[in-house]
Parts: structure tokens; C-alpha cells; sequence
């Protein structure tokens, strides 16, 4: 059973991706029977990459047990975490690490993070301990595309987090989200304690706070198809009223247009209410894409 979910699994992400079948032994792009590394990338930066590992740990200190793991850039490679959360996926071929990054799927109950290989990575690659959080077990149900009931304007909360979807909108989440049904739907946020921040946004962002959601990678179109707009605004005491701003998002693969993958961009300028109650985006900004946000003071 568990091998059977692993490969379904492994096959909506390489949908996703948009990379070929997985080959036998778990990687994609490497023919069958030649050399390691004898094929992939021939950029002067690309390097040899025999495999990734690493383990997957959840948020009170257990293993994250039986999780499919993608390296995913151009291509995907994919792995499944043992019961004690190690994992070691093969890859064999060359590549640019600065294009790829390492995923633990954590859905329904956990978060999704884009981790970066290191520039310098090759060889054989450990990424140490990669964390998964645990989100809100539930959370109010958002009109998603798939339902094919149009585009109402939506509004809702979790965690103190309010998402306004205007009217003409569609949501569309991902394919791993439409598998699990009704709580693939569930607008869940979580605010990252600041001990944990650490271990998925770099410090040196300066961010005030840190918020995952889930649907992860939901996408906001028009009625055409083309990136749409939707506002955040967070329940908030630690700044003072009017501190201007900055929203940052985590760049999504699938959308490497938006932000570049696996790193933190300002996608988004707003200040802190005159009463001091919330962070809101300015009138006419907002995002794309349901990632990870976060909130810094506007230099």
C-alpha cells in the first residue's frame, strides 16, 4: 500500500515538474544502463550529482516517515523517506545545483518547502535535517476552479490571516491538492514561530514574521488564465501603527516567472493599520501564487 501511494504520488509531481517518468531506482532524465554522469547538463557551472540525502523531521522531533521526496529543477528525481526519516534519492547525471532544489511533500497535515542545493553542491549531496511543520488540521473551504462553480469573491481566515479573493477570480490549487479533495480546499496558515524561522528564510531577511499556507501553490487567474491579485492581511501586535512594509513570497517552480524559485522576493509594499490591529498590502498590491509570506519593516 505504502509503495503504491508513493508511486502516485511520484507521478503527480512529475506532472507538476513537467519532467518525464521517473526511471528505475526513483530519478528522471538519465537513460537506463549508461554511465553515472556521463549525461545531463554541459554548462561550465553544472556539476556531478551522484544522489541527495538527508532526513525529514516533523516539528516535535519525530521522523516524517514514509514522505515522497523530489529534487526537482528542469528535471525531477524522487525518493521516499525510511521509517526513521532518512532519505537518499538518486540522481546520477550532471546539473546546475543553483537550479534545484529539495522537497519533502508534507499534505494534507504539513508544510511544503522548497529547500536550495548548495552552489558548491556535488558528488554525493546531504542537506542535513529538513523540518516539516505541522499545520491547522482544518480551515475554511475556498470555491477552487476544479468545482467549476464560477468565481464568487471569497473571504477567509485561519490563524488570524484573512485572504480576499476578489469576485472573477479563479483559485486554482495544485494536482496533489484535487487528489486529496475537501481538505486540499482548506485555506490553512501557519505563523512560524520565530525559533523555527531559521530553518526555512535566511536571517539576514530581517523578517518579522513568517507565515506557510496551504493550499501550497495555489494559483490566482482571471477569467482569461493570467495572474491575478489577492490581498493578505495578518492579525498583528508586534509593530507599531503606520510601520511601513514589506511582504516577501517564496518562489515556486511552478511559477519561476513570479519569484525565482526556492528564494524569498518583496512581491508586495504595505504598512500597519492606524490602530495598530493588522499588516495590510497597499491598495492595488497583493500576490499571485499561495506560498510562504513573510513581513519585514520597509527599509
Amino acid at each position: 500500500m505504502r509503495r503504491s501511494r508513493w508511486l502516485v504520488a511520484s507521478w503527480l509531481v512529475t506532472l507538476a515538474c513537467g519532467a518525464g517518468e521517473p526511471a528505475p531506482g526513483g530519478g528522471a532524465g538519465g537513460s537506463a544502463g549508461s554511465a553515472p554522469c556521463s549525461e545531463g547538463d554541459l554548462s561550465p557551472d553544472a556539476r556531478c550529482i551522484a544522489a541527495v540525502s538527508g532526513t525529514a523531521a516533523l516539528g516535535d522531533g519525530s521522523p516524517a516517515a514514509a514522505a515522497l521526496v523530489s529534487v526537482c529543477g528542469p528535471v525531477c528525481f524522487y525518493g521516499e523517506t525510511s521509517d526513521a526519516g532518512a532519505f537518499d534519492v538518486p540522481v546520477g547525471v550532471r546539473l546546475r545545483p543553483a537550479l534545484y532544489s529539495v522537497f519533502v511533500h508534507g499534505r494534507p497535515a504539513h508544510t511544503n518547502f522548497y529547500r536550495r542545493l548548495p552552489l558548491d553542491a556535488e558528488g554525493a549531496v546531504d542537506v542535513g535535517e529538513l523540518l516539516l511543520l505541522e499545520l491547522p488540521a482544518a480551515g475554511p473551504a475556498l470555491v477552487v476552479k476544479s468545482d467549476k462553480l464560477g468565481t464568487p469573491a471569497q473571504t477567509v481566515v485561519s490563524s488570524g490571516v484573512t485572504l480576499e479573493v476578489p469576485e472573477g477570480v479563479f483559485v486554482k490549487i495544485d494536482v496533489e491538492d484535487i487528489t486529496l479533495g475537501e481538505p486540499g480546499k482548506q485555506f490553512r496558515a501557519l505563523r512560524v514561530p520565530m525559533s523555527a524561522q531559521g530553518a526555512f528564510a535566511d536571517t539576514a531577511l530581517g523578517l518579522e514574521l513568517l507565515v506557510a499556507f496551504a493550499p501550497f501553490e495555489a494559483a490566482f487567474q482571471d477569467e482569461g488564465g493570467a495572474p491575478a491579485k489577492v490581498r493578505l492581511s495578518i492579525v498583528s501586535s508586534e509593530l507599531a501603527a503606520g510601520t511601513k512594509v514589506q511582504w516577501l513570497a517564496l518562489g515556486s517552480y511552478l511559477f519561476p516567472d513570479w519569484v525565482e524559485p526556492a528564494t524569498f522576493d518583496v512581491v508586495a509594499t504595505g504598512a500597519v493599520s492606524a490602530d495598530g490591529a493588522r499588516i495590510e498590502m497597499d491598495p492595488g498590491e497583493g500576490i499571485e501564487y499561495l506560498t510562504w509570506v513573510g513581513v519585514r519593516v520597509a527599509p
